[in-house]
C-alpha cells in the first residue's frame, strides 16, 4: 500500500521519534502561527520524503458564528495561509470550517470563493465541513473545486480516487484493535492515494499499528510496543508532549 501516507493530528510523541517512524503529519496551524521562516526550518530539518497536511487556524473564518463576513479580512488571512503552506511545503491543505458553514446558509457561499482561491495552493485541496452535512451534500460542494471531502471511511465506504481518513475513535469506535485497522485498509484499498489521520486517545499507537499494516513503517528498532495487537486495550497514553509548539530551532 505505497499510496498511502499514516500519521496523527500533530506530533503526539517527540518529533525525531515520530518522523523515525511515520511520513507523514497533520499539522494545525494555530495561534500564534509561526512564521514562513520557522516553518520553512521545519521542512528542512525533516526527513527526505516527509509530508505535512497544514489546517488553515481559526483566523481565516473569523468569528465562527459569522464567519467569512468581511472579504478584505478573510483574502488577508488566505493569502497569509498560503505563504505558511508553500514555506511548509505542505502537500495537503485542510479547511475545517465552522458549523455556521452549513448547507444553503450565507456562510456557505462566502467559503465557495475560499475554496476557489485555496485551490492556487498547489496542494491537494481537503475541505472538512462541520455539522449536519450529508456526505453526499459535501460531495456535491466539493466536487465543484476538486475538493477531497474528509470523512472515516469505516462509516463511509470511500468512493474518491484520493482519501482524507480522519480517525477519531468516537462512540463505538473508541478503540481501534487490529481487526478494525483491517477494515480500514480494506476501505480505501482502491484509492489511488490515501492519507489517514488518527485523532484518537491512543493516535499514536493506532498509527504505528496502522503503518506496520499498510507497509508504511520506517523503523521496528525493537520498539514494537508502539504498535497494537488483536487484545490490545489501549490503555496507556501515549503523550510525550506535543510538538505544536516546536521552536524555531525545530
Amino acid at each position: 500500500m505505497s499510496n498511502v501516507r499514516v500519521g496523527t493530528a500533530g506530533f503526539v510523541v517527540h518529533r525525531e521519534r515520530y518522523q523515525a517512524k511515520l511520513r507523514f503529519v497533520e499539522f494545525t496551524l494555530r495561534q500564534p502561527v509561526p512564521s514562513p521562516k520557522v516553518l520553512a526550518t521545519w521542512k528542512r530539518s525533516s526527513p527526505e520524503g516527509f509530508t505535512f497536511a497544514a489546517v488553515a487556524p481559526d483566523t481565516l473564518y473569523g468569528e465562527r458564528d459569522w464567519p467569512l463576513r468581511d472579504p478584505a479580512k478573510t483574502q488577508s488571512e488566505l493569502d497569509r495561509f498560503g505563504n505558511q503552506v508553500n514555506a511548509l511545503g505542505a502537500r495537503v491543505v485542510v479547511l475545517r470550517t465552522p458549523l455556521a458553514v452549513s448547507p444553503g446558509s450565507v456562510a456557505l457561499k462566502r467559503f465557495l470563493p475560499v475554496l476557489e482561491r485555496a485551490r492556487a495552493f498547489g496542494a491537494i485541496l481537503v475541505w472538512e465541513p462541520s455539522g449536519l452535512w450529508e456526505r453526499e451534500q459535501a460531495l456535491a460542494v466539493a466536487s465543484d473545486f476538486n475538493a477531497v471531502v474528509a470523512g472515516d471511511p469505516l462509516q463511509n465506504e470511500p468512493e474518491e480516487n484520493i482519501v482524507y481518513a480522519r480517525m477519531r475513535g468516537l462512540g463505538s469506535d473508541q478503540r481501534y484493535t487490529m481487526g478494525r485497522l483491517e477494515a480500514l485498509a480494506e476501505r480505501i484499498a482502491g484509492a489511488d492515494e490515501a492519507f489517514v489521520v488518527f485523532d484518537s486517545g491512543s493516535a499514536w499507537r493506532e498509527a504505528v499499528g496502522f503503518a506496520k499494516l499498510a507497509g508504511e513503517l520506517l523503523a521496528t528498532d525493537g520498539d514494537d510496543d508502539d504498535a497494537l495487537d488483536d487484545d490490545d486495550e489501549e490503555g496507556d497514553d501515549e503523550g510525550e508532549g506535543d510538538d505544536d509548539d516546536l521552536d524555531e530551532d525545530g
